[in-house]
């Protein structure tokens, strides 16, 4: 059993009212993390249209069997079932999940919530059994200039280094901050997510001058997890929260806004509009205990 589902088990275990059954797909055998059936059909019953909807749109098989499994939401560690339980409440304010931002550089960022406060936006990111699990380092060659540009302007703060693989297709990644290296946090994506913010700055998608980062990382230290996993479990949670605290992010933000600047033409902003809009940026690490404190 791998530590992420050990980490799913010891949710699943926390709530009372889960049963000790699993989501069974025929011929596929039972998922002892993930709800029955018959409480995950209940769950997506109780979701609101626009839940349902913006979910349903993703196409990363949140709420629906894929190839093979069951739905993603339905597992007891999954990020996108935390931040609803936690945000659902909000929708009358105007909070939407799996928000698609361009990224300009290459694909498009989905955040796991977008709130416009109206002075200001909350991007927020959502991690619950991921940083228990390997994570993938290969990324599109579209993103060596951007990473080269990072290298240059963060020199010794910030270090990526970006080879080829084996097939030349991709460019593996490593990254370090501070000298020390990122195993845990996922900055691959956090950068993805913030040229997704800058995109939407520069080009006025997004029209705020404040936009406020919320990273929702699940803390697992109140789980009744086994003496086994315990140690490793509590080891990774907090080096996830100390490499996070390792990078500065208002200045990541600022040099991905500058790297923009050059590719983006159709809407030039004045540099004191771009440091206005960096300066209004905030980044905030957060857990299911206080989450609601930052929206």
């Amino acid at each position: 059993m791998t530590l992420s589902m050990k980490l799913d088990l010891a949710i699943k275990a926390k709530e009372a009212t889960a049963s000790a059954d699993g989501y069974v797909i025929k011929d596929k055998g039972c998922y002892s993390t993930y709800m029955t059936n018959a409480e995950w059909d209940a769950f997506k019953n109780a979701m609101s249209a626009q839940a349902l909807e913006e979910y349903g749109a993703g196409g990363g098989g949140e709420l629906y069997e894929k190839d093979g499994r069951p739905p993603k939401m339905a597992c007891y560690g999954s990020s996108s079932r935390m931040i609803y339980l936690l945000s659902r409440d909000k929708e009358k304010d105007g909070f939407h999940y799996e928000k698609k931002l361009s990224t300009t550089v290459g694909g498009t960022a989905n955040l796991d919530g977008f709130l416009d406060r109206g002075d200001r936006y909350v991007l927020i990111e959502a991690k619950c059994h991921e940083p228990y699990s390997a994570k993938a380092h290969s990324v599109s060659h579209s993103y060596e200039a951007l990473y080269t540009f990072i290298n240059e302007n963060m020199a010794k703060e910030l270090e990526i280094a970006a080879e080829k693989s084996k097939c030349g297709r991709y460019l593996n990644v490593t990254f370090r901050a501070g000298g020390e290296m990122i195993a845990h946090f996922d900055l691959k994506q956090m950068i993805c997510h913030l040229l997704g913010a800058a995109t939407g700055a520069l080009t006025g998608k997004l029209d705020k001058k404040k936009y406020s980062f919320l990273y929702l990382l699940y803390d697992p230290t109140a789980l009744p997890i086994t003496e086994e996993a315990r140690a490793e479990i509590d080891a990774i949670y907090k080096r996830t929260v100390y490499e996070c605290g390792l990078i500065d992010f208002k200045k990541l933000f600022r040099v991905i806004l500058a790297f923009l600047q050059g590719k983006i033409t159709k809407k030039k902003l004045s540099e004191e509009d771009v440091e206005q809009i960096a300066n209004g940026f905030t980044f905030t690490l957060a857990s299911q205990n206080d989450y609601r404190n930052h929206l």
